[in-house]
């Protein structure tokens, strides 16, 4: 294991939300993917597709893996989770994975639909670009449904300068920080 892909424990934080309850913030693991096919499989047939921008029915196992397997710097997943059934669950991720090809750094989140409207999708997102900036990343860019109203708001509520380009039915979003 080489440093960068040390497990970043600095990141683990616990979450008061809007409503009260509380949600432990930390790391993607490795092993977390089980979590995160439950996170997918308790995902609203709409919150999948404003995710993907696809109809997926399942969680390609080629992409779980890529998601689980980071090395916490040019790629960087936190997630949230409680204690469901007396087991651990995943309610949501933000992740950016910067290719250096490109030069780019594509920023993700999703939140399970009955964990929506609570502050959690914001903080993430706050969370994952401080720890992307951290890690001198200072533009990120995603690709979003013109119809996800809920991203846009929440870009702006943060004070990032967002650009907006629209590309064969969706934006393409530049968020410099």
């Amino acid at each position: 294991m080489t440093t960068n892909e040390r497990y970043p424990s600095q990141y683990e934080s616990w979450l008061t939300l809007k409503d009260g309850r509380e949600v432990f913030l930390r790391p993607i693991l490795r092993t977390d993917g089980p979590l995160l096919v439950d996170l997918f499989n308790n995902l609203s047939s709409q919150s999948v597709y404003l995710r993907f921008l696809s109809p997926l029915h399942a969680l390609p196992e080629d992409l779980l893996y890529r998601v689980a397997h980071i090395n916490y710097d040019s790629e960087f997943a936190l997630v949230a989770v409680i204690k469901e059934d007396g087991r651990d669950a995943i309610i949501a991720v933000g992740r950016y994975a910067h290719d250096p090809h490109d030069n780019c750094t594509e920023l993700a989140i999703a939140v399970r639909d009955d964990w929506q409207h609570v502050g959690l999708g914001k903080s993430l997102l706050a969370k994952t670009v401080a720890i992307g900036k951290e890690h001198g990343i200072s533009r990120f860019e995603s690709v979003i449904s013109p119809q996800n109203n809920i991203m846009m708001k929440t870009l702006e509520s943060l004070g990032y300068e967002v650009n907006y380009f629209s590309r064969s039915g969706v934006y393409q979003v530049e968020i410099l920080v």
